[in-house]
């Protein structure tokens, strides 16, 4: 159905994101533990070894579930060489996201548990700086090789980040 708005081919590129996600989905749901693991090593030694990030000191990047490549590496990493990680906040029945500031591996335990299943910072925490000045490297999965999204919340973000006076963002 489309949007109030929206031409037909908004609406055909939106059901082609929906479908590559949802096909993204099942080729990692596919993958067995051990697989997982082999390719989340793999992923983090390419990011961390990565000249962009290495460049970088503001990292932007998603805390994993269970099903998915695994972040905790490159998480480490990132405090371990004095860089700021930011990680995303979800807000609850819409595409408005926030990457708001980690301030160690150790604070992923005061995060509150979203009805997803999602590790956040809870909505009345103010306390946290917001990613939207200076440059912010996003590692993302679903990306074309310009750094577009397929979609949703981590898309909007993006934008909106990108939009910002002081904000480069880059794409790994």
């Amino acid at each position: 159905m489309e949007r109030p708005g929206e031409g037909g081919e908004m609406a055909a590129l939106r059901a082609a994101k929906r479908a590559l996600r949802g096909e993204l989905r099942q080729r990692l749901r596919a993958l067995g533990a051990a697989e997982k693991r082999r390719q989340s090593r793999l992923l983090s030694r390419k990011v961390i070894c990565h000249p962009k990030y290495q460049e970088s000191k503001r990292i932007a990047i998603f805390l994993s579930m269970p099903d998915e490549i695994q972040t905790e590496e490159i998480i480490k990493d990132i405090f371990k060489q004095g860089k700021e990680c930011f990680i995303p906040r979800y807000k609850p029945h819409s595409n408005h996201m926030d990457m708001l500031k980690l301030s160690s591996p150790e604070d992923i335990s005061s995060l509150t548990l979203t009805s997803w299943n999602i590790l956040q910072p809870s909505d009345d925490d103010s306390a946290r700086e917001e990613a939207l000045a200076g440059e912010v490297l996003t590692a993302t999965c679903g990306s074309c090789q310009w750094g577009q999204r397929a979609g949703g919340a981590t898309e909007t973000c993006a934008q909106r980040l990108s939009r910002g006076a002081s904000t480069s963002l880059s794409h790994l």
